[in-house]
């Protein structure tokens, strides 16, 4: 499925903001699908469900890329319903709530307002943003808010409020960037040099764990195993790293000069693990996500300690399996 789409972001900071500007200017595509972006609007004030609405049934677009921050949960968005909410969040509870109404169901409670934290005209105005979204008969979103894929009724709820066709959205972390780009065969030797600040830093070697790496994609993580102070790629030539751009980032991308765009899903409070006999085996807990090809296809960069990986680049098999989709 190769279409335009419109691509939303709301309430992130401006350098994520740049990141995903980046991406969408050097590769334009979103896997697994393949919607390219149309138009981007990066919302940084008056950021609410609200105004998203606003801005999807203004659209001329019927598909959306909606970046927004996602509960660990898969529960809904980091994102109030109104501006003058006193919780700063949607949840798939909320949407239910208002479609039972919409529906001809009871009317709201006092109790309801108070745990959605709206008044009355919030919710008259919701509704009837909803039935302009409803008349666009939206074809597709794909959700890049962390996690929302992890609850599958959540998923579904959040697609039924906007009367889409499908939605998609990750069971995982969300990663865009923006790397330098280290070529050389000195640089590439001593990469790890660059490897600064107090954060634990990860490495990646490619093609393989088990041998010497061609290129190496190293993240700089915060307190909560994600990538956010930093990160490089190290390689000996630019040619190599087209190579692997077209194998695991977009087939038909190169690389000419500066800085690089990155998106990824990435594995923080899940663990994406080798499947191997014995010791690996023994460490496997629940929430372990066990990959068959990881055993064949050992893309770098296991953990130094547990041999754990972490990295879903967009080519990978893997980055298709943490979209789940509602349709």
């Amino acid at each position: 499925m190769a279409a335009n789409a419109h691509v939303i972001t709301m309430g992130l900071n401006s350098a994520l903001n740049a990141d995903i500007a980046a991406w969408f200017k050097q590769f334009n595509f979103l896997p697994p699908l393949g919607l390219t972006q149309a138009r981007l609007d990066a919302v940084t004030s008056n950021v609410s469900f609200v105004h998203l609405l606003e801005l999807v049934a203004a659209s001329p677009h019927d598909n959306f890329i909606l970046i927004i921050h996602g509960h660990e949960d898969g529960s809904g968005l980091w994102l109030k319903l109104t501006q003058a909410q006193a919780n700063p969040h949607t949840t798939h509870h909320d949407l239910q709530r208002l479609m039972d109404l919409d529906a001809g169901g009871t009317a709201m409670s006092a109790k309801d307002y108070s745990i959605m934290g709206i008044a009355r005209a919030d919710v008259a105005k919701i509704l009837q943003l909803r039935h302009k979204v409803l008349e666009k008969r939206i074809d597709c979103i794909e959700f890049r808010s962390c996690n929302l894929g992890r609850n599958k009724l959540s998923l579904d709820r959040f697609r039924q409020f906007f009367g889409a066709r499908r939605a998609g959205a990750p069971d995982l972390h969300t990663v865009f960037g923006h790397v330098p780009i280290l070529l050389g065969a000195e640089l590439m030797k001593h990469h790890t040099r660059y490897h600064t600040g107090s954060g634990h830093w990860e490495t990646y070697n490619f093609p393989s764990a088990l041998g010497p790496p061609t290129l190496v994609a190293c993240f700089a993580l915060n307190n909560l195993a994600k990538p956010e102070f930093g990160g490089h790629i190290a390689t000996e030539s630019a040619s190599v790293l087209s190579d692997w751009i077209q194998r695991y980032v977009k087939k038909s991308g190169t690389y000419s000069s500066g800085n690089m765009a990155m998106h990824a899903l990435w594995a923080a409070d899940r663990i994406v693990a080798p499947k191997t006999k014995g010791e690996k085996e023994r460490r496997v807990a629940a929430a372990i996500i066990m990959e068959p090809e990881d055993a064949s296809v050992p893309l770098g960069g296991f953990g130094p300690a547990d041999d754990i990986r972490r990295l879903v680049l967009p080519l990978s098999e893997n980055y298709a399996k943490h979209i789940v989709y509602s349709k």
